[in-house]
């Protein structure tokens, strides 16, 4: 039986898979960071898609990248695109409808921080050399995360207080030697979403979203 970051028993994962309260994750973030403006609400939808698939992905060989593919009976499951590497949008495209995807509403902004949650994931597994050490990691640092947002946050604001949260775990759950590993692997993670250092938003709506690539200067402290 494996525990949940949010204290959900996943055993037999086919029926987690298909058990509603995989598809409502979101209230106990959207409760734990205060959400009601757009950007807020839709990492709510978000932080949801991505605890409803690390949960039974995190015992299981292959990586499940589709939400709600029984609820449609449709492989391609409920979202615009697979959770996968080459999910297609970022944060710039908060706000417009480009390449056939409509990033004006809130669950498809919400696949947005999925997909950066995701890739993190993947990474700091790839840089920990360990798939369940790399899980646990990174739903302490988005847990965590959640705890340090203000009221209404913004994407970016979210992914600082999930930086923040990993810097924290430096010297317990992260090595001294392992933390810049890990830390370099989230803000790729972000940066490959268009949530780099030199993204920008003047607040949480879904108007004036810009797209930067870049990671922190050397000598920047999250």
């Amino acid at each position: 039986m494996l525990p949940s970051p949010l204290g959900v028993f996943a055993e037999d994962h086919s029926e987690t898979r298909r058990d509603p309260a995989a598809l409502s994750l979101g209230e106990p973030s959207d409760r734990l960071a205060g959400a009601d403006i757009d950007q807020s609400l839709a990492m709510g939808e978000g932080w949801s898609d991505f605890f409803a698939l690390t949960i039974p992905n995190f015992s299981e060989e292959r990586e499940h990248t589709v939400v709600g593919d029984w609820v449609v009976d449709d492989p391609g499951g409920i979202r615009q695109r697979p959770y996968d590497d080459r999910y297609p949008g970022d944060f710039g495209d908060i706000g417009q409808v480009t390449g056939g995807l409509n990033y004006t509403r809130i669950h498809n902004v919400g696949e947005i921080w999925c997909s950066a949650l995701m890739e993190m994931t993947r990474r700091i597994s790839a840089v920990l050399g360990s798939k369940e050490r790399g899980y646990q990691v990174s739903w302490q640092a988005v847990v965590d995360g959640l705890k340090l947002t203000p009221k209404n946050p913004s994407l970016l604001t979210a992914r600082g207080a999930i930086l923040r949260a990993l810097k924290d775990l430096k010297g317990g759950d992260l090595t001294e030697a392992e933390y810049p590993e890990v830390r370099n692997a989230a803000w790729g993670s972000f940066a490959r979403y268009g949530m780099g250092f030199d993204a920008f938003c003047p607040n949480a709506s879904f108007i004036g979203c810009r797209a930067g690539s870049q990671l922190p200067p050397a000598g920047h402290e999250d």
